[in-house]
């Protein structure tokens, strides 16, 4: 009765993904041990890398795990698309931050290493993420790093194919929906921030796409990178289908 109430009395604003959520955002991922997730990408560095000293995180969200990096004596830079988000971050670490979307990112400078973490990539269609690789390749020095990370569809499958979720903090109540469309593979996330000190009601619909880890690898074939490895969860134990969560490292060439 009280969100049927809600529906009729508060105002209601469909917003792009990250404008509304952003405000709730850190405490929605407050079970995210960023500090591990830092670590080990420190290690890959240091597996597979040259000297990484000059690191992007593309989609860098609220810039907990740039805070991260910076704690560990790196010297790291990100950009989000979104406005609030980047404010957020820029909260958090001194570290350059900005706003820029990865499908069209403009970048003069050369990086060791470029991030793009927490299955970021997969808001990007195919076509997106052939055109963020070949960026790639013309922003890394020679030897550099791209590591970035996605979810399987067995995992979608087990934890977020019919998924609800309610949080009250004070004013704020956010309502979750996630559902998986199997013949599209696409991942479906809708979002409601509640505001009750304004009577308003903010609606977010977000679209990832699970693609099948093979074709990451086929994309990279005319970007200048070569495949390293797809790693499992926070392992060096090759990843599979069958895994929740992959990591995957590629190298661009070095002259």
């Amino acid at each position: 009765m009280k969100r049927a109430l809600a529906k009729w009395l508060y105002q209601q604003e469909d917003v792009t993904p990250y404008t509304r959520l952003a405000a709730v955002y850190d405490r929605v991922m407050n079970h995210v041990d960023y500090d591990k997730w830092a670590d080990f990408i420190v290690f890959l560095f240091q597996k597979f890398g040259s000297d990484v000293c000059r690191v992007v995180d593309g989609g860098c969200g609220t810039g907990s795990l740039l805070h991260a990096l910076v704690c560990k004596k790196m010297r790291v830079a990100g950009f989000d698309r979104s406005v609030e988000m980047v404010q957020l971050a820029k909260q958090k670490t001194q570290c350059p931050i900005w706003v820029d979307d990865l499908r069209t990112f403009c970048c003069k400078v050369k990086w060791d290493a470029f991030l793009c973490l927490y299955d970021t990539i997969q808001y990007l269609t195919t076509e997106e993420i052939q055109t963020l690789l070949h960026h790639i390749g013309e922003v890394l020095t020679p030897g550099g790093l791209f590591i970035f990370d996605v979810v399987t569809e067995s995992h979608v499958l087990r934890y977020w194919a019919n998924y609800t979720e309610k949080v009250e903090w004070n004013s704020l109540e956010m309502l979750r929906r996630s559902w998986y469309v199997k013949n599209r593979r696409s991942q479906h996330t809708e979002f409601e921030i509640i505001d009750k000190d304004h009577n308003k009601v903010y609606r977010e619909r977000h679209i990832q796409y699970i693609y099948p880890l093979e074709t990451f690898i086929k994309m990279s074939g005319e970007s200048g990178l070569r495949f390293v490895g797809q790693f499992e969860d926070f392992t060096l134990n090759p990843g599979n289908e069958k895994s929740d969560r992959i990591h995957f490292v590629f190298r661009r060439a070095a002259i």
